[in-house]
């Protein structure tokens, strides 16, 4: 296993945002789809954290799904997007006083160096490296809503055959594959007061079909028809870890949409749309 961890930069405070990098090896980083995810941006919503937990440890252990994943995509993670937030016992904001998930679209290097790293981080993968950014995730907490589930947006960023059904084919596996998160809480759609989000920005600036918030209840999830139950720690780690199965799953998924597509006039041709979706052939 490959893995790395490096100082990508300073918060206005002098604390390190770390990046950290995993795949099976050194060989071929740059020619791997790239899966991007990343956490706490509102310092306060600690149900992340331990959520990204559960990605690092599964991403990190020796079953046979993350070997697989590790020898077909090259995982970046960021762990804290607002390390100055959590030191300092903040619910949303930076230090600046500011949300920085608003500021995807023109951040300042002074004022929210955080995000514009990352921004830039995505431009030398996409414009300088040619690097395909398959998936990006952001990991947050919900103090309003029951259950794990995902805001995404409403069609693929290219448009195109299958446009809508695209962007939820994640979201219905993963939906599968365990209570804790539920489909029918998911959200596809962009508001106005979130187009300057990580996951908006990640979608329509650097078309990243795959573009998803991550949010977890603060309290639990429904246990069945009338009941709930509240989150255990376990609980948070299991969606980390469900969430990496679901990506194991839809890279099979997508071969067998290949295979299954017949080309007929005005359709994408399947070479075509799997081109740019950037998914390896097993």
């Amino acid at each position: 296993m490959y893995y790395k961890r490096q100082e990508m930069c300073r918060s206005i405070c002098g604390l390190p945002l770390w990046l950290i990098t995993i795949s099976r090896d050194s060989k071929n980083l740059k020619k791997k789809p790239n899966i991007i995810i990343s956490s706490r941006v509102h310092s306060g919503e600690t149900p992340a954290s331990i959520v990204f937990k559960g990605i690092l440890d599964f991403l990190c252990s020796d079953r046979r799904e993350a070997k697989f994943l590790r020898k077909f995509y090259t995982f970046i993670l960021i762990p804290v997007l607002n390390p100055d937030g959590v030191v300092c016992g903040n619910y949303r904001n930076s230090i600046a006083g500011v949300d920085l998930n608003r500021q995807w679209i023109n951040p300042d290097l002074e004022f929210h160096p955080e995000v514009y790293f990352v921004k830039q981080l995505f431009k030398t993968y996409t414009d300088v490296e040619k690097r395909h950014i398959w998936i990006y995730c952001d990991i947050h907490g919900h103090s309003k809503k029951k259950n794990s589930f995902f805001y995404g947006c409403n069609t693929a960023a290219n448009g195109g055959f299958l446009s809508w059904t695209i962007v939820r084919i994640l979201p219905r596996i993963f939906a599968q594959k365990t209570h804790l998160f539920s489909y029918k809480d998911c959200r596809f759609k962009v508001e106005p007061y979130k187009i300057g989000t990580g996951r908006v920005v990640a979608w329509k600036q650097f078309q990243i079909t795959h573009s998803f918030t991550l949010e977890n209840s603060f309290y639990g999830f429904d246990f069945g028809e009338d009941e709930s139950k509240e989150f255990s720690f376990d609980d948070y780690q299991t969606v980390g870890i469900k969430l990496c199965e679901s990506i194991y799953e839809l890279h099979f998924v997508w071969k067998q949409i290949k295979r299954e597509l017949q080309v007929t006039n005005g359709w994408l041709k399947p070479k075509v749309l799997f081109e740019k979706t950037g998914v390896p052939a097993a």
